[in-house]
């Protein structure tokens, strides 16, 4: 027995390197964003009326791939940045390196500020507080992308979510619509404005 195997009708079939043909590979964590993002669009788009309390089984799944989705989304406006600086492989090897959401985020917006002119104006300065809010809280309940993966951590302490007693709740819908949110300030606005693909007309 095997896994991995081709099936002879093509739409039975899933083809996870056609996407990099015609992308550049200085898209490729940009790419992964947008997977990443999508699958867990489509977990949370599964729930519908919550029967049999589905959103409880994947909650977990679905957030984790919002978060790593995250993660890819600020690598890839760093791995632009660093490219375009001229910087060698090493060098933004060492950069890139950890899953802390925070430090990823404090570089971001450091690099964006000197080097891109973000935050000129005030309402620059405030959505750019609001996108550093979001990424903040998730960095503060998954500091090192394991929370959503494991039931403990390397010390098998349990992770817990919020007070962690049994009716702590999470709106899926609203998280969704913020991550949505999120990916889209991170996508449209600063990954293509460094990428020279911005417009603001």
């Amino acid at each position: 027995m095997v896994l991995f195997t081709s099936n002879p009708d093509i739409y039975k079939n899933a083809y996870p390197n056609w996407q990099k043909t015609f992308r550049n590979y200085n898209d490729f964590f940009d790419l992964y964003s947008e997977h990443f993002k999508e699958a867990a669009d489509k977990l949370i788009d599964s729930i519908e009326a919550n029967r049999g309390h589905i959103a409880d089984n994947i909650i977990n799944p679905a957030l984790f791939l919002y978060r790593h989705s995250v993660e890819l989304s600020l690598k890839a406006i760093l791995h632009r940045i660093y490219l375009t600086s001229g910087l060698d492989d090493n060098k933004i090897k060492d950069k890139l390196e950890g899953h802390g959401l925070d430090s990823l985020w404090a570089k971001v917006n450091n690099e964006i500020r000197s080097k891109y002119n973000f935050g000129a104006d005030q309402n620059e300065k405030d959505e750019l507080r609001t996108i550093g809010g979001l990424i903040i809280e998730l960095h503060n309940t998954d500091d090192s992308s394991m929370t959503f993966r494991y039931p403990f951590d390397k010390r098998l302490d349990e992770f817990t979510y919020g007070d962690g007693k049994e009716s702590f709740g999470i709106d899926f819908i609203h998280f969704k619509e913020q991550l949505d949110y999120l990916h889209t300030r991170l996508r449209y606005w600063i990954y293509y404005k460094v990428s020279g693909e911005w417009s603001n007309e």
